[in-house]
């Protein structure tokens, strides 16, 4: 299950998703549908329909999002937006009814440290106990999906049950797919307090790599890990660091994106560079992550050497071409992936690669992934001596996902050739191929202005009956190529090279099975 499912399914009102999904669905669709249709499509009537409108428009305004409104010319409406980001009135949204939701009060009060009973409970929320403990039940059952649970004790004292990793991986994956980016306006601080912290508690070089809505990120992380911490106790935290033998690795001056000399503790500054390399990508860069595996290739950290001696396999079985910088990379990336199967619970909240989803729809591509399941089963079994506690507790589909990408991204696919046949004008023909060369990356797209034959896509501003049927066509017929144009010429390219490089997979896989007879 998604987080965000996770949390409209245990935590929201019904009615608050249904107005969720009608503005997403509007939001995808921006233009005049009638109410009738939208009505059967959300399975209501029509006239309950235009309540839940209604209601979302009384929620733009609560929520000051004047350039959004609803355009209705009856019988018809669409959302216009005028401007504003549709991702940040989603976020909006969503963070406002996650904060009416009486579930999702109780549960960020438990992630504070200030609640460690049931009457502090009661005092933050002004619930009744006998109200809360009625609640528990389904928070529980949310929380359950990471591994964690809440009691009380028979005086009322809270309990978490649960390592502390996995609770505050669990608070910032809450809060960041309700909030996203917005987090920063539900802590309602200034820019200039955000900078400050930001620059005082991390290297230069860390923030520099991050972009607006990363760093929103980290620094959510930071204000999580500095006030909810401990959420068990700081000698449980110490327990738990124990029981992994190269813990201290995270606060090696090359791996530590944390300033030196700051004020918090060494289990603070341990779980701050945990919780950074599960849930944020590309925090180091190249050179950095070069010398951090080298680093970890010497000290025969086990993750590392277990995901290269993988990787180089993989490789091998698949018959993929791959340069070595690459193979470190994804050796450090498969690493990554056994920290999550060490500190994360095995079923916990997660969204598969879209790579992944690709390969699940198709029976053939779908037979690529079974063998890429067994490849990993056979390699986990012979190296099992490598990472036996990890291994033991591991959720294989995770690793399997991570190696579906990794085929698919080096997997041997034949050049796609896209051919330009433009007759008016040679200098146009030209600017075109060069328009496109810019935009396609040139290792897998070929390009040329004859023998048009040969090619898998067409661009020509005239009839072109000779071509076998299976080439792609893409007319030019207006005199003038305005960058309207250009931009539908550009999107149908990418649908097309979509569209052949599925068939090349399928194509390819199904001679493999039939090769493997």
């Amino acid at each position: 299950m998604q987080t965000q499912e996770a949390i409209k399914t245990y935590l929201l009102k019904k009615k608050s998703n249904t107005k969720l999904d009608i503005f997403l669905f509007l939001s995808e669709h921006r233009f005049f549908i009638t109410t009738q249709y939208l009505a059967d499509h959300f399975h209501m009537s029509e006239s309950n329909f235009l309540l839940y409108i209604k209601e979302l428009e009384q929620d733009f305004e609560r929520l000051n999002l004047t350039e959004l409104h609803i355009d209705k010319q009856k019988p018809f409406l669409k959302l216009n937006f005028e401007g504003i980001d549709p991702a940040y009135c989603y976020y909006r949204l969503f963070g406002r009814y996650c904060n009416e939701s009486v579930s999702y009060e109780i549960l960020t009060s438990l992630f504070s440290c200030q609640t460690n009973s049931i009457i502090s409970l009661s005092q933050q929320t002004n619930y009744s106990a006998s109200y809360l403990y009625t609640k528990m039940k389904k928070i529980n059952a949310f929380l359950a999906l990471y591994g964690l649970s809440v009691s009380f004790s028979n005086n009322g004292r809270k309990s978490f049950s649960g390592k502390e990793v996995q609770i505050q991986y669990a608070a910032l994956d809450i809060y960041w797919n309700i909030f996203s980016s917005t987090a920063t306006d539900f802590y309602d601080e200034e820019p200039q307090v955000v900078a400050f912290m930001m620059n005082t508690f991390f290297k230069k070089e860390v923030l520099d790599r991050l972009n607006s809505g990363m760093m929103d990120k980290l620094y959510l992380l930071l204000k999580i890990c500095k006030e909810n911490f401990p959420a068990t106790s700081v000698k449980g935290v110490q327990r738990e660091f124990d029981e992994y033998e190269y813990i201290d690795f995270f606060i090696d001056p090359s791996v530590d994106i944390l300033r030196p000399n700051l004020p918090i503790c060494r289990e603070q500054r341990i779980l701050v560079n945990i919780l950074v390399r599960l849930s944020i990508t590309k925090i180091e860069s190249e050179k950095t992550s070069l010398e951090q595996y080298e680093l970890l290739r010497k000290a025969n950290v086990p993750h590392v050497l277990y995901s290269r001696k993988m990787v180089e396999s993989f490789c091998t079985v698949f018959d993929l071409l791959m340069p070595e910088k690459e193979k470190i990379l994804y050796s450090l990336a498969f690493a990554r992936n056994k920290l999550y199967n060490g500190f994360l619970n095995f079923n916990q909240p997660n969204t598969p690669l879209p790579t992944f989803m690709l390969y699940q729809e198709h029976n053939v591509l779908k037979e690529i992934q079974t063998a890429i399941e067994r490849f990993y089963m056979d390699f986990r079994e012979q190296n099992q001596h490598m990472l036996p506690d990890i291994l033991e507790k591991e959720n294989v589909l995770w690793m399997v996902e991570d190696l579906v990408h990794l085929y698919d991204r080096y997997k041997k696919q034949p050049l796609i050739v896209i051919g330009v046949n433009y007759t008016r004008d040679f200098y146009i023909s030209k600017d075109l191929i060069v328009k496109i060369e810019q935009i396609f990356s040139n290792e897998s797209i070929k390009i040329q202005n004859d023998f048009m034959e040969n090619c898998n896509i067409v661009i020509s501003d005239c009839p072109l009956k000779q071509l076998p049927s299976h080439i792609k066509k893409i007319y030019i017929l207006k005199g003038i190529i305005t960058p309207e144009d250009w931009k539908k010429v550009i999107m149908r390219i990418s649908e097309y090279i979509f569209e052949l490089k599925e068939e090349a997979l399928m194509n390819q896989s199904e001679k493999e099975n039939q090769d493997n007879l």
